[in-house]
């Protein structure tokens, strides 16, 4: 079968699919053409084939945002099988959280020439998780203060009793029972002293069980997940964004919600930089924290205002009055991370930092190559794999 009869006979197909559906043609490594979309795909995305038909990514989205669709593209490609990721676009009928996978079509002589693209919409999903870890940093946070509530209460109970024991002890030590059973009753005053006491241990125990079970981790790729980030908030390549490249292992949906909202804010300040960075260190219980560094060349922070006149970031622990950053707080500390400025890699700007539990995918990580301006093109598509809980939400205060 010819490569057009081929063509023609799988969008003929997809027309029957009522799931979003969408067909590339492989021109080359990292070079894809649009071959349609189909009706389905039209009515959810609002796209139409008259957009993308015959044009490569390049030539209808920013340069960044072609950079990264194209990188799934490639890596279908490059292993001649399904790839399966989650992405987020911004379309004509609005933000869509899809889940796609592209699986490749092979000629009769066995080149891959085709791409069939299946989108599923998952945004129902994808927001119930997003909203699951803040409840999770809620609880996580009700439960410390019911913590410290129960442990401080049993420890000032305790303390009395403990005092009323020794001094029963002592009057018993050489007391005479004159026959009307004042030993007994002081015996009997000593034993519920005691299992009061016990009581008090019992719930010391239990405060401190009152733990909240931490999301699962997984290995995430974190390179493609900042290069995704940075394709949505800096389409145009305005910024150079270096960026690192590293596998880490650790808790995803936190890590993405945090990485989004400082990513956004470096894009907001930032004059022509910024400054993504992981390194990995030990913690303090007998594992490894992965530490994540955003950094921007901006106008950075002053004493007590920010040298545009806002109002500056919250201190470590303290609570701010920007909802972003109270929430970035949370969500780390409720998974036994941190949350603080530290040490800028430019000369101008700010820099925050904070730490997951996890690690790294072998023994070094180093930045890739700075991002170099762009120009605008065409439809405002974008897609990135995983990233942040829906639209940017600013953490400096605007």
């Amino acid at each position: 079968m010819s490569a057009g009869k081929n063509t023609d006979t799988i969008l003929d197909v997809m027309d029957l699919i009522h799931q979003p559906m969408f067909l590339l043609e492989v021109a080359g490594p990292k070079s894809f053409i649009f071959r349609g979309i189909n009706s389905a795909h039209e009515k959810m995305s609002g796209l139409t084939n008259e957009m993308l038909l015959d044009k490569k990514p390049h030539d209808v989205v920013p340069t960044r945002v072609a950079d990264t669709i194209v990188q799934n593209y490639e890596a279908c490609r490059a292993s001649g099988q399904d790839y399966t990721y989650e992405e987020l676009l911004e379309l004509p009928t609005g933000p869509l959280w899809w889940q796609t996978t592209l699986s490749p079509v092979f000629n009769d002589q066995q080149q891959l020439h085709l791409i069939v693209g299946l989108a599923v919409d998952i945004t129902d999903r994808k927001e119930a998780m997003f909203g699951a870890s803040q409840k999770l940093s809620d609880m996580t946070r009700l439960n410390e203060d019911l913590q410290v509530f129960a442990s401080t209460t049993a420890q000032d109970m305790r303390g009395p009793f403990q005092t009323m024991v020794a001094l029963i002890d002592m009057v018993m030590d050489g007391f005479v029972d004159l026959g009307d059973e004042k030993a007994d009753q002081l015996a009997l005053c000593s034993e519920i002293a005691q299992d009061a006491i016990a009581s008090m241990s019992g719930i010391l125990a239990t405060a401190q069980g009152l733990k909240v079970a931490t999301q699962a981790v997984e290995q995430v790729d974190l390179g493609h997940i900042t290069a995704d980030i940075a394709a949505l908030l800096d389409p145009h390549q305005r910024l150079n964004i270096e960026l690192p490249n590293a596998k880490v292992t650790t808790d995803r949906v936190a890590m993405q919600m945090v990485l989004r909202n400082l990513m956004e804010n470096a894009v907001r300040y930032a004059d022509k930089n910024i400054s993504v960075s992981v390194t990995e260190t030990p913690n303090d219980r007998s594992g490894n924290d992965i530490a994540i560094i955003v950094s921007d060349d901006g106008v950075g922070l002053s004493a007590d205002r920010r040298s545009d006149g806002q109002t500056i970031l919250p201190m470590p622990g303290e609570l701010g009055p920007d909802f972003g950053m109270n929430s970035a707080q949370a969500i780390i500390a409720a998974r036994g991370g941190s949350f603080a400025r530290t040490q800028n890699n430019f000369s101008t700007g700010a820099a925050l930092r904070f730490t997951l539990p996890g690690s790294i995918a072998g023994s070094k990580c180093e930045a890739g190559p700075k991002q170099q301006i762009g120009k605008r093109t065409g439809l405002p598509m974008t897609g990135y794999t995983q990233v942040g809980n829906g639209l940017p939400r600013a953490i400096r205060p605007t």
